[in-house]
């Protein structure tokens, strides 16, 4: 099947940087799971980077709300909560997380490869934010690379030992 190059290219640089996160996920010490840093516990800023991710493919808050996973797993989506609302009242188990990230990389796959160039550019296509899906995915990005970054960080600190880097999500 030959790909888009730019949805091909958008859903690799995602998926490195969900890898690179859940690189932090596998690293991260079982006690410093739930324990703040100057800042939230690893296990919500690890779902809260998670949910924006999920929230970025979805065409409105109510198709984010619906989705399977979602309503299988109520007790942390919750319909009466904003996503912003929703992030920090929970500690998040390792099990939960590591089957969020799955959905979140299926749904990279499912939702980005598809898009043509003029539904990447469409004007006022991001469901929160005055921009198109093209700057909304790129936003997206570096907004996982930006918390896996801080994990990361963080975890060097606690261990000795820097992340790696992962340069693509899809093998050439």
């Amino acid at each position: 099947m030959k790909h888009n190059a730019v949805t091909h290219g958008l859903a690799s640089q995602l998926l490195a940087g969900l890898d690179m996160l859940k690189d932090c996920i596998d690293r991260c010490p079982v006690a410093e799971w739930n324990e703040p840093h100057n800042d939230y516990p690893f296990s919500q800023v690890v779902f809260h980077t998670l949910s924006d991710c999920d929230y970025n493919l979805c065409a409105s808050a109510e198709a984010w709300h619906a989705q399977d996973f979602h309503r299988h797993n109520r007790a942390f989506f919750p319909d009466s909560q904003s996503i912003e609302d929703q992030v920090l009242r929970n500690a998040y188990d390792r099990e939960f997380i590591h089957r969020y990230y799955d959905h979140c990389r299926t749904r990279v796959v499912e939702v980005i490869e598809p898009q043509t160039l003029a539904d990447l550019t469409a004007p006022n296509a991001d469901i929160y934010r005055n921009m198109t899906k093209l700057e909304r995915y790129v936003n997206g990005i570096r907004h996982v690379q930006h918390h896996a970054a801080q994990l990361g960080l963080r975890l060097q600190g606690i261990t000795d030992k820097e992340m790696e880097w992962v340069g693509r999500g899809y093998e050439q």
